[in-house]
């Protein structure tokens, strides 16, 4: 009488799981990476739309406004000048995404809003700065950490990283208005 097993052997199993341990290292950088692509988009519309605001604000009162609650802009919680997109609004706290500062200049073209990258307990692995001049449509993306470099070399859509890119293209910082 012969025995026929149908299972698998303790080493194809083993090789089974190596295979799978080395794909997900392989994947893993690129999900991480993809995933704060989509904080970093998300976060480009929402300055956006405080530059749209700030711009309705300027038209009305000749000046920027520098207390977000003010702004036709429904951010649940957050007052003041700085807010966070996660989390507790005013102090920041369980938060996984940006700081978000106004700078309400008398200038139209010198008033901005920046975003820094934030995580309340714990390490950012993509830190950069995301900065919005209120009377322009482009973006600035800056770092000065190498994964946050290539992140916004991604978003400015330019070959090399740098410290400092536009979202039109060009990999020095946005200049003022009509970029």
């Amino acid at each position: 009488m012969s025995v026929s097993n149908k299972g698998f052997t303790l080493v194809e199993v083993l090789v089974v799981v190596l295979i799978i341990g080395i794909l997900v290292a392989l994947a893993l950088p690129e999900y991480m990476k993809a995933v704060e692509r989509t904080r970093l988009i998300e976060m480009v519309g929402l300055l956006d739309t405080i530059a749209k605001a700030q711009q309705r604000k300027y038209m009305q009162f000749n000046h920027f406004i520098d207390n977000i609650a003010s702004l036709d802009v429904s951010i649940e919680g957050a007052t003041g000048d700085t807010f966070y997109s996660r989390g507790n609004p005013v102090t920041g706290e369980h938060c996984n995404g940006f700081e978000v500062t106004l700078h309400s200049e008398d200038s139209f073209t010198t008033g901005y809003a920046d975003a820094v990258r934030y995580i309340d307990n714990g390490e950012v692995v993509y830190q950069y700065t995301l900065t919005r001049l209120y009377g322009s449509p482009n973006t600035t993306c800056s770092s000065d950490q190498e994964r946050g470099q290539g992140l916004c070399a991604d978003f400015c859509g330019i070959d090399q990283a740098v410290a400092s890119c536009c979202s039109n293209g060009t990999n020095t910082a946005c200049v003022e208005n009509n970029d």
